[in-house]
């Protein structure tokens, strides 16, 4: 008797008349109890007893029930690694009960969702986890219901953490402070949980990012904030918050004494006239500048390579010239980042005459191969098209007959922007062109990192290609098919180079679907998809909508089946 109450306990059949609703959520509560107990196998179990016993249920509450089980087993497989097999359980979940009638179904889908984007995060394919989540609040992002707003924060943290793992931080970044605006005061304690996550999270990217000041203040307003909650997950997350402090106080100082001894070096010695020493004094400039960099203190930089510029002018020995060609280099690049092109373009303008001859060393010739190509990108930025062609068309010029790999890619990376820019520019047959160049100048090169560039051109100019068959795709079907086959030999080429790119296989089965040939397209699209994840997926359904045509519906259809 005592074995069949404990089997009537575990399975929640209380008794046999108890309505299958009710079975199914015993079990699932039975799930989601041991959660807390870390008991994730027999939590796959229950689940999986729910599934087998009512997954084909018509009844609306059972289904709810289902479709908890089915959140429940994802949060298990995650919190024991096993990433794909949550994806796989969120994705027939979401293939299930998505487009079902409103009401609780809206909110147990929305958390698959979630749970999908978890996945993808752990599964390094945060660019699929930005756009599932952005789904998420496209679909419920102003939504009133307690559960639709606690998966809407929780969308804001992961494509914020996604966003951080795709080192676009400062896209990020405002996603936790909207997470800490809109719920920090919220009555629901789940929602001032994930207020309090949003804090922890920006503080614990902003420190690992090295940005220890804005980490610090950050804590600061954690511990403020919460430190004397009555909830203990929220007491525990400000003292994890004071470790965090501690540790970021301690990178301060530790940073503030080398840069106090960088200057000290620069103090006694830069009065110095012995070539060594000069030479000392330059080095401890530039890794002061480093250490400044790594701190995101940039105003502080310039500071540090005006100081290069100012005490070396003129200077002829080699490591000294050297130190000045970078000084002018990554003066260049922060101005650039801090959004003042005209002054970057200035920069790089006093630097490229002095610096930019054929006799140079090395060193100094790859510095000014790198800004020639900030020079063509800050051009592009002020709209100045055509000077940014004539800019990548000198970097050509000087470098294009190098040999050291480093001077070659810079150039094979420049040809590859100029054509796509005369692309946009429409010019095709310009475009197409500098994109063989590339191919023609650099497709027997050695270096590995060259001959990537090569099939990365390759692709593009079969992408350029394809976008070209798609806008005459509807009236004029002969010469799109007529840019596919010149498309298909530009990415066959890509793949011979690549024979595992994501990306470029992809470009094939869309040409293969195109064109026709189902079964073909099927077999290499799954091979991009078995290489490159929800990542490629998300990637190269974004590009395809970019020009859509009736036929795009049907593809997707295809890759949502694979």
């Amino acid at each position: 008797m005592a074995a069949e109450n404990e089997v009537s306990r575990r399975s929640g059949e209380a008794s046999a008349e108890q309505p299958p609703e009710q079975v199914a959520q015993a079990l699932v509560d039975r799930g989601n109890a041991l959660l807390d107990e870390r008991q994730f196998e027999e939590i796959l179990s229950l689940t999986s007893e729910v599934l087998q016993r009512f997954g084909g249920a018509r009844e609306e509450a059972v289904r709810v029930q289902v479709a908890r089980a089915f959140i429940g087993k994802a949060i298990a497989l995650a919190q024991l690694e096993r990433f794909e097999e949550s994806l796989a359980t969120c994705n027939e979940g979401v293939r299930r009960f998505d487009g079902a009638s409103p009401g609780k179904m809206r909110e147990l889908v929305a958390k698959l969702l979630l749970h999908k984007a978890h996945a993808l995060v752990n599964l390094k394919q945060a660019e699929a986890a930005v756009a599932i989540s952005d789904e998420l609040l496209q679909r419920h992002d102003r939504a009133g219901e307690e559960g639709l707003q606690v998966a809407v924060a929780g969308a804001l943290l992961t494509k914020a953490d996604a966003l951080g793992e795709l080192n676009q931080l400062e896209e990020g970044l405002p996603l936790y402070d909207e997470v800490f605006r809109r719920f920090s005061g919220a009555d629901e304690g789940v929602l001032r949980y994930h207020a309090a996550m949003a804090l922890l999270s920006k503080a614990i990217f902003l420190r690992l990012s090295n940005r220890p000041r804005e980490a610090l203040s950050t804590y600061e307003t954690l511990i403020e904030r919460f430190g004397g909650a009555e909830d203990p997950q929220l007491r525990d997350m400000a003292d994890t918050a004071q470790q965090g402090k501690a540790r970021t106080v301690e990178m301060l100082e530790r940073a503030d004494a080398e840069l106090a001894s960088l200057d000290e070096v620069v103090r006694q010695q830069g009065e110095a006239g012995e070539p060594e020493v000069r030479e000392r004094v330059a080095k401890a400039l530039l890794e002061k500048a480093e250490l400044l960099r790594q701190q995101h203190r940039s105003e502080e930089m310039l500071s540090a390579f005006d100081e290069v510029l100012h005490r070396f002018e003129g200077a002829s020995e080699p490591a000294l010239r050297e130190a000045m060609a970078e000084a002018f280099l990554y003066k260049g690049v922060v101005l650039g980042n801090l959004k003042r092109t005209l002054e970057a373009l200035s920069v790089y303008e006093a630097m490229i005459p002095r610096y930019g001859g054929a006799s140079e060393p090395v060193a100094i010739r790859v510095r000014v191969a790198k800004a020639l190509a900030y020079k063509g990108v800050f051009l592009g930025r002020l709209d100045r098209r055509e000077e940014e062609v004539a800019a990548f068309d000198e970097l050509g010029r000087r470098y294009g007959s190098a040999s050291e790999p480093e001077v070659r890619e810079e150039v094979a990376r420049g040809l590859a922007c100029k054509a796509e820019i005369l692309w946009k520019l429409n010019r095709l047959d310009e475009s197409l062109a500098a994109y063989e160049e590339v191919a023609h100048r650099f497709g027997e090169a050695p270096e590995d990192s060259v001959r990537e560039r090569v099939a990365e051109a390759l692709n593009d100019a079969g992408v350029v290609l394809i976008f070209e068959a798609k806008r005459c795709w509807v009236q004029k079907r002969e010469q799109a098919l007529a840019f596919l086959e010149r498309a298909s030999l530009k990415i066959s080429a890509s793949l011979e180079r690549q024979p595992r790119g994501s990306t470029a296989l992809w470009n094939a089965g869309y040409i293969a679907f195109l064109q026709g040939k189902r079964e073909q397209a099927r077999s290499l699209l799954a091979e991009s998809l078995q290489i490159g994840g929800e990542r490629q997926r998300s990637r190269g359904l974004q590009g395809g909508a970019l020009s859509p045509i009736p036929e795009d519906e049907e593809l997707r259809a295809l890759v949502s089946s694979l």
